[in-house]
């Protein structure tokens, strides 16, 4: 099966490749650039499919890419043929990049004039060979549902006795509107201290359970910032859990494959845009 449905369509997946691969060595400023007319020194014109350059040390480099989207192996004329326009653009270098293969003597011809050939192709099992591919998560969720509580203060607290002598409707309470401050934590919405001093699930999960808290250090905190030490916090509470499994396949993030022909090397893998 091939990549991509036109040969256009693989021209510009080359080309994304090679622009991502630039931009992992840290190469700037570098424009990759699909279907350039390029002017040899013969002043004939070449299309290239995939086309960038670069300046090093006063002297340009060019790199000059052919797409070949076949279904059979790039015979020997054309690797030939992209010789034939390094021979004539000046500091240029040929790759040719397909999604099968290369003939034999392509291969030879290629290696011997120091040309690039390369595979373009959809990837497999094969590509994760000493590699993590497929990743199994097993998640659980578990949340308490707060159903009623009751609060008592701390009467040996004389600071506490002090505010509620003068304003006993400080220990009248509504769950929505309750601060709690623990020493040293900021303060926080009740149901939240309830998470973190009810132990989620002790009592299995389904069914109404009760908790007694007797925090050393908690204070509720009024909505005019008056602080009374809690004694003891009474809390019936369900606890629900959700099971979850995620499966992460490599093989399924990426979405085509750069393989040198010859050394059978993968030099680049193109994730999919998510």
């Amino acid at each position: 099966m091939k990549i991509s449905e036109a040969s256009t369509d693989y021209e510009k997946l080359a080309q994304k490749i090679y622009e991502e691969i630039l931009a992992l060595q840290g190469v700037e400023n570098i424009d990759v650039r699909h279907n350039v007319k390029v002017k040899g020194r013969s002043g004939v014109e070449h299309q290239i499919d995939v086309f960038w350059e670069c300046k090093y040390a006063g002297i340009t480099h060019r790199v000059l890419i052919e797409c070949k989207h076949y279904g059979h192996a790039v015979s020997l004329l054309h690797v030939r043929n992209l010789h034939g326009l390094t021979i004539d653009i000046p500091n240029s270098t040929g790759i040719i990049v397909t999604t099968v293969g290369f003939q034999s003597g392509a291969k030879d011809y290629a290696v011997f004039y120091e040309m690039g050939l390369k595979l373009i192709r959809r990837p497999c099992g094969e590509d994760w060979d000493g590699f993590i591919q497929i990743v199994d998560i097993q998640i659980k969720f578990q949340r308490n549902h707060y159903l009623g509580f009751k609060l008592s203060f701390d009467g040996k607290d004389q600071a506490t006795r002090d505010i509620v002598e003068k304003d006993p409707s400080v220990t009248s309470t509504n769950s929505t509107e309750i601060v709690i401050r623990d020493k040293d934590h900021e303060p926080c919405a009740f149901n939240l201290w309830l998470d973190r001093h009810v132990i989620s699930g002790s009592d299995g999960f389904g069914v109404e359970c009760e908790a007694t808290l007797l925090p050393e250090n908690s204070y509720l905190v009024t909505p005019d910032h008056r602080e009374l030490k809690l004694g003891k916090v009474v809390v019936t509470y369900m606890t629900t859990q959700l099971e979850q499994d995620i499966e992460i396949d490599a093989m399924k993030l990426v979405e085509a494959v750069l393989q040198d022909f010859s050394s059978g090397e993968v030099e680049h893998m193109h994730h999919k845009r998510v």
